[in-house]
């Protein structure tokens, strides 16, 4: 089984949709692929479309379940139409692409830097800090054009893209800078170092121009994350300290895109070492701490569940570098998680009568609030697809546990 570059959806990795999901139970997952369909399906179609605010064109912020306030749309809507993207794969529902256009369109107009005269143009506004500009966002908004120009064949998506794409390049000149501020035309060094994102970025616009140049970006964003590895194996890029699971599945994937494309056995070796410093610190309810400083010491316990499906993802990428069941029995345990932070009609999860949490996901374990968001549900959902369509693509050794 050969694998294609993509983070969207796993028909970006050349996989063909399982039509027909086995329903008799995962013994590591505690369902059935057919039941794992049909979570990441009901998070789709009932919640996901709950948070669409049809008036503004674009997802409300976050649902907080409590007093069943709708936060108005927010930047959420930079990466929520991967959901809907992966979700329109597997059916050709064409009001999932329309949907998923919406919220791109709504997201450009409002957080992206786009005047001529900009050195930081196609950079992505904080939503609080507006004048910072964040290079793990611009690379984002790469991937979500880029997946929308590859379902509709647009041209404007593929001119936005390249236009953050062009952002990722004055970052990487200006010490891979995590932002730009705008009010003082700075770069600063500081903040969430956003390497891995960029390569993904940087590679996807190779792979949809052809063009040389991204991919030589790409591998320069590379050599600067050999340079940074930490002994451990884990990389700490919040103010070069502290690892976060928010970071970690886009450097996984990047490094074993890189190995893929240049050959280069550094990179690889890093992707091995990273993954496996993931698999030492990976709980027994199958997650990761949200903070862990460069000694080692947990920062933050609190979980922020979304990550946890991000990184099952990325841990694919090892799992079929290798062929080692310890890679896939990780990732069947951060579905296994996934489950477990889901709000179903017959769960004991708070509020699971609120027929608006139903199917949604907590956005934070331990409960920090009682909010949902369609930021974090797209993780969840496409996880699973994920790890449906990957195992069903196995050969029968490997797909055996």
């Amino acid at each position: 089984m050969d694998l294609t570059f993509g983070v969207i959806s796993p028909q970006d990795w050349g996989l063909p949709v399982t039509t027909t999901p086995g329903d008799a139970p995962e013994a590591d997952l505690g369902v059935s692929f057919a039941e794992l369909d049909r979570h990441a399906h009901n998070a789709t179609h009932i919640w996901l479309m709950g948070q669409f605010d049809e008036t503004a064109g674009a997802f409300h912020g976050h649902y907080r379940v409590p007093d069943g306030y709708l936060e108005p749309p927010q930047t959420v809507n930079l990466i929520a139409p991967w959901q809907l993207l992966a979700a329109y794969d597997r059916s050709q529902e064409p009001r999932l692409l329309g949907m998923a256009q919406r919220a791109a369109e709504w997201f450009y107009r409002r957080h992206i830097v786009d005047h001529p005269m900009s050195i930081a143009a196609g950079g992505v506004r904080d939503g609080v800090a507006t004048d910072h500009l964040w290079t793990k966002f611009a690379a984002e908004e790469v991937i979500t054009c880029l997946g929308l120009h590859a379902r509709t064949r647009e041209a404007v998506w593929l001119a936005r893209a390249e236009q953050s794409g062009r952002y990722l390049i004055q970052a990487r000149r200006n010490g891979y800078a995590p932002r730009y501020n705008m009010a003082t035309s700075q770069w600063i060094e500081h903040g969430w170092d956003s390497w891995g994102r960029a390569v993904e970025g940087l590679v996807l616009l190779w792979q949809a121009t052809d063009e040389s140049r991204w991919r030589d970006e790409a591998i320069r964003w590379g050599d600067y994350a050999l340079t940074i590895q930490a002994e451990d194996g884990a990389f700490y890029l919040i103010d070069g300290d502290y690892y976060n699971t928010d970071l970690a599945a886009d450097e996984l994937r990047a490094l074993a895109w890189l190995a893929g494309i240049t050959g280069r056995e550094d990179f690889g070796a890093a992707a091995q070492r990273f993954a496996d410093w993931h698999l030492a610190h990976q709980t027994a309810a199958g997650a990761w701490p949200l903070t862990i400083d460069r000694d080692g010491n947990i920062v933050m316990p609190t979980v922020g569940p979304g990550d946890v499906p991000n990184i099952g993802i990325a841990l694919l990428w090892p799992h079929h570098a290798t062929g080692e069941d310890r890679y896939l029995r990780a990732v069947y345990a951060a579905l296994r998680y996934t489950l477990s932070v889901q709000v179903t009609p017959k769960s004991s999860h708070p509020y699971h009568t609120d027929t608006r949490a139903q199917w949604g996901f907590w956005s934070w374990d331990p409960h920090y609030d009682y909010t949902q968001s369609a930021d974090q549900s797209t993780h969840h959902a496409r996880g699973m697809w994920f790890l449906i369509d990957y195992c069903a693509a196995l050969p029968p050794a490997l797909s055996s546990k």
